[in-house]
């Protein structure tokens, strides 16, 4: 190893609500990397390549006494805080990792360098058809839960109506691209003419920019104006409302991510109006999160699955990755401001 500091992105205080800002990181530089030599019994010291920037991170630094997750999920201050990430195990004091293996972990801190426990780790294929960065992109937790949502949730028929918000997005270009595998006309959304673009490019047979019309379920109307039999809701808000009005008899409403809500006051935004509606039509709403189904059937069949429609060109991803542990509170930022464009990675 060259390094001799342990770069650290440390979470200092908890923002506002409605505020997205960098302002409540430091970078820390004043740990050394951990000493390979004092690893215990079971335990690896991983070099991280790549952190994943997902929703879910805004929704856990919300302050104490705030609307959230509750204390148990709540990063703590003065640590990094954690998530999805990919890295090399450098030194092992574990039967089951040796020097040089790719792993993924589930709660890597954004760090250089963490001991970790190999329990707590997953090892990966080191393979050149699936570079390391699949494993938290095409081939990780993203395009699972596209895959858990439309596979298993929304169990797709030929000719059905899907529509998809956030399609730009991690999750939503995957299930964009699985909707016309199965067979689906597809209605994606998004916020630019670009992403539009690119949701089109991805095969979506119409696409809304939410950002250019005036009436949410109107527009639903005018791109599916046979009704919608799968929703994809990525955004939660008024969209999953006039999401709701637009829905066929036996229609499946997969509620996957609300990031329009993560971040705000709940007292200040207008609650879902529309559930009534879905009553008579026998609707069906549930929500999907990719960990319990980790080392199942279904995982397996997804991952054998998905490398075989990236292989023949039927599944292209888009990245969007940013340079250096230290972009990492500016692309959480970005996430939630609508400026990344496709899964937000940063690559140390």
């Amino acid at each position: 190893m060259e390094d001799t500091f342990n770069t650290r992105v440390v979470l200092q205080a908890y923002p506002p609500k409605d505020v997205h800002t960098t302002a409540c990181f430091t970078i820390d530089r004043s740990q050394p990397v951990p000493d390979a030599n004092a690893l215990q019994l079971g335990q690896v010291l991983v070099k991280t390549e790549a952190l994943s920037i997902d929703p879910h991170h805004r929704l856990y630094i919300d302050a104490p006494g705030e609307s959230g997750p509750g204390e148990e999920f709540r990063y703590p201050l003065g640590q990094p805080i954690f998530g999805i990430g990919v890295g090399t195990v450098v030194a092992s004091r574990s039967d089951s990792y040796s020097i040089g293996d790719w792993v993924r972990g589930d709660e890597l801190p954004w760090q250089a360098y963490t001991v970790i426990s190999d329990q707590a780790l997953t090892k990966l294929p080191k393979t050149t058809s699936a570079p390391l960065l699949d494993h938290i992109g095409v081939l990780g937790m993203p395009a699972f839960t596209a895959y858990l949502g439309i596979v298993t949730v929304g169990r797709p028929k030929r000719g059905e109506t899907l529509l998809v918000s956030a399609a730009s997005g991690a999750v939503g270009q995957i299930a964009v691209q699985l909707g016309k595998v199965n067979g689906l006309r597809v209605v994606g959304v998004a916020g630019s003419d670009d992403k539009v673009e690119h949701i089109k490019h991805l095969g979506a047979d119409a696409v809304i920019n939410y950002k250019a019309c005036e009436d949410y379920a109107r527009a639903i109307n005018q791109a599916a104006p046979e009704g919608i039999d799968i929703y994809f809701d990525n955004v939660g808000g008024e969209f999953l409302d006039a999401a709701l009005l637009n829905l066929n008899r036996h229609a499946r409403v997969v509620i996957c991510g609300s990031i329009s809500t993560y971040a705000a006051d709940k007292s200040k935004i207008a609650g879902v109006k529309n559930l009534d509606t879905t009553i008579v039509k026998e609707v069906t709403l549930q929500s999907i999160y990719y960990q319990p189904h980790l080392g199942t059937l279904v995982e397996a069949d997804f991952l054998e699955e998905m490398a075989q429609m990236v292989a023949c060109g039927q599944i292209e991803f888009k990245t969007d990755e940013r340079i250096g542990l230290e972009s990492a509170p500016q692309a959480l930022v970005d996430l939630f401001t609508g400026r990344n464009f496709g899964k937000l990675i940063v690559r140390l």
